[in-house]
């Protein structure tokens, strides 16, 4: 009886130790904010995104982002509006039991449009990650990388980037809580995603 006991007990405590879905094929949709360091300005607005991974471990992505923010400039009241779309490739190099190590870029448009002037950057982000389920109910990620924006009649940006997340689990659903802290901004989100 007792070992039967114990048998069920270690059963029970390998579901429970059971990883989270870390699967790059997703839709996702969410609140998203970007804080610029040098002005006064919190954009908010929302995000969405969708991702395939191949067997292989390729996998490819697109990320759609649109927030608004009225600053004050000059004493007038400016409606600012910051969006990005983003096409993202990327290779996972390794994979064991309850972890993910990757490499990726990210290439698109960020555009900042005040009353009828739109600046439009060339982004470019190149980036490390690694992905760690720590149960089947939680999850979470780093992310290290360098990203590089330039537009005509504006300086060169480019810096470091990083930021990571938690993600909650709910079988093929999750919820996600994310932080990005690059060179000139901040952006985090909170978004809803569906595995398959």
């Amino acid at each position: 009886m007792k070992k039967k006991l114990i048998l069920a007990v270690i059963a029970t405590l390998g579901f429970n130790v059971q990883a989270a879905n870390l699967s790059k094929t997703y839709l996702e949709i969410g609140y998203s904010q970007t804080d610029l360091d040098e002005a006064d300005y919190n954009a908010t607005g929302y995000k969405a995104g969708a991702g395939y991974e191949f067997e292989n471990g390729i996998y490819v992505g697109f990320n759609y982002k649109r927030q608004k923010d009225t600053l004050s400039i000059f004493l007038n009241e400016t409606d600012v509006e910051f969006d990005e779309n983003l096409l993202e490739a990327g290779y996972i190099i390794h994979e064991s039991q309850n972890g993910r190590f990757a490499i990726g870029a990210q290439v698109g448009k960020m555009d900042i449009k005040a009353d009828s002037n739109t600046t439009e950057f060339d982004l470019a982000r190149v980036y490390t990650e690694y992905e760690h389920s720590f149960n089947k109910y939680l999850s979470g990620f780093v992310q290290v990388g360098y990203e590089n924006y330039d537009a005509s009649g504006v300086s060169k940006r480019d810096g470091a980037r990083f930021g990571g997340g938690l993600k909650a689990h709910f079988g093929s659903s999750s919820i996600s809580l994310e932080y990005f802290k690059g060179d000139d901004f901040d952006q985090s989100a909170l978004m809803y995603r569906y595995s398959f």
